[in-house]
């Protein structure tokens, strides 16, 4: 298992995953811009280079956000996302962030036990935030 940067070849791969992922995956652009500074795109790889997880974040002074954080649903509860917020975890060490914010679905329970298990707490809900319709909870983690 590998962690490395995301680069432009990766983006079909990335773009299939984000689609199997989320209800409402990023666009092309959006994917394209993660990995620009000063947003980073980190990807995690099995033994045969396949991609089997994807973390986009950005560092904001002291702190740090989570902007994606996607497992391929055959991959999932075999500690790939939990690799890539470890690895953020170290990167927020040596560059003295002092805190990681993000948001989740509120039906997003697995996400939502991850961070928590991660040492996130929820700190608020945004209201209807996807689609009106599923409120958005937003967890910290003070580093």
């Amino acid at each position: 298992m590998n962690i490395r940067p995301a680069a432009t070849a990766d983006m079909p791969a990335l773009a299939a995953l984000e689609n199997a992922c989320n209800p409402a995956p990023w666009s092309a652009s959006q994917l394209q811009a993660a990995l620009n500074p000063p947003n980073q795109l980190w990807l995690r790889t099995d033994a045969q280079g396949e991609i089997t997880a994807m973390l986009a974040w950005q560092q904001l002074i002291d702190e740090a956000e989570i902007h994606l954080l996607n497992t391929a649903p055959a991959q999932r509860r075999q500690g790939h996302a939990q690799a890539l917020l470890n690895a953020l975890f170290q990167a927020a060490s040596a560059h003295g962030i002092q805190r990681i914010l993000l948001e989740v679905r509120a039906g997003n329970t697995a996400a939502q036990a991850l961070y928590c298990r991660s040492g996130f707490i929820e700190c608020g809900r945004r209201k209807g935030y996807y689609g009106g319709v599923e409120d958005a909870v937003l967890m910290e983690k003070t580093c």
